[in-house]
């Protein structure tokens, strides 16, 4: 079965972004949803950075895409975005500031991926995601934050530690070794569930 890796991130988030990026293998058996707090015209100009630096391929969302292995969607400035149970990406205006909102994206792939979903929150100012850090872990996900000292600005993801929203907390320059190792740790989860009697 698909997994999935929801990653939010706000102020620093595109160099953060880079760095995980970059050191993805390919071959995961994993989708993944990104919200990067970033204005109107600018989210197609990170996924084809994005995409030019990972074995991931990363593209800018749009409303009823379905969810792919080695497939990265960002979610566009000034929408927010949403993951139905069926893998169908939702992409509705967004109403709030800052947005895309994190918290709205990680609730949506919580519900509808539950404890195969990994959460991770990286560097960024306020509080955005927490929520959603909190309802991936809540459904038996496994939830990963950016550390203060590769953070530009250590605001969502010290919120998120201090809710006890977080299982692992480590360098930007770990974390895609994390979300791999988090990823294995869901799928034998899914397997010892799948093989536990009922």
């Amino acid at each position: 079965m698909l997994n999935l890796v929801a990653i939010g991130a706000s102020a620093g988030g595109p160099s953060a972004l880079a760095k995980v990026f970059s050191k993805l293998p390919s071959g995961l058996a994993a989708a993944f949803v990104v919200s990067q707090h970033m204005p109107r015209g600018f989210t197609k100009q990170l996924s084809a950075r994005l995409t030019r630096m990972s074995n991931v391929k990363v593209r800018e969302a749009q409303s009823g895409d379905i969810l792919q292995a080695g497939t990265a969607f960002v979610t566009p400035g000034g929408h927010n975005m949403e993951v139905a149970e069926d893998g169908r990406i939702i992409l509705e205006e967004a109403e709030q500031t800052p947005s895309p909102s994190i918290d709205i994206m990680m609730k949506s792939a919580a519900s509808a991926y539950g404890p195969r979903c990994v959460g991770v929150l990286m560097t960024g100012m306020l509080h955005d995601g927490v929520l959603g850090m909190k309802a991936i872990k809540e459904a038996g996900g496994i939830t990963i934050a950016q550390d203060e000292s590769s953070s530009l600005v250590f605001g969502m993801n010290k919120a998120a530690i201090q809710a006890g929203a977080v299982d692992i907390v480590v360098h930007v320059s770990d974390v895609a070794l994390i979300i791999v190792d988090s990823l294995l740790g869901v799928s034998l989860g899914n397997k010892q569930r799948s093989a536990s009697p009922a």
